[in-house]
């Protein structure tokens, strides 16, 4: 293969290894905690795959940072709660009705039109609770 062909594929795997937030990515940041797992754990986590009972470290290396984090007292005591959510589309019915204000020439204009443009939200996608340091609880959507 030619430099000049060769180029555009080295350009694209060096972008997408570079933008790429993976398990191995995260395994490789914290690699003396994952090397102190045993070997059917570390197996576990290099799989994407997370139990009751995993640390912090586990769950991190696994689904990365939460997008939120709450704390929940209940009769047990209390936890931490690890919230993960994805960018999904809205559940408002389609097509709505919108005001219209002003033209594309920005003069004043009244009525409506229809909208079938999707939303978009942000969903819980992936709840994690950890008692004592430890997962306790998973919750994910289906």
């Amino acid at each position: 293969m030619t430099p000049r062909r060769l180029l555009p594929l080295l350009l694209a795997a060096t972008l997408l290894a570079g933008c790429a937030d993976t398990v191995a990515a995260r395994i490789a940041q914290r690699q003396e905690i994952y090397d102190a797992y045993p070997a059917e754990v570390q197996a576990r986590i290099a799989r994407g795959q997370i139990r009751l009972g995993d640390d912090r470290d586990a769950v991190w290396m696994v689904y990365g940072n939460p997008t939120e984090r709450l704390s929940r007292t209940d009769a047990s005591g209390l936890a931490e709660v690890w919230i993960y959510k994805i960018l999904g589309h809205s559940d408002r019915l389609y097509p709505a009705v919108r005001p219209v204000y002003r033209d594309v020439g920005g003069t004043l204009r009244g009525g409506y039109y229809i909208d079938d443009a999707p939303e978009y939200e942000w969903k819980e996608a992936l709840r994690v609770e950890f008692r004592d340091g430890r997962v306790s609880a998973v919750q994910m959507r289906e």
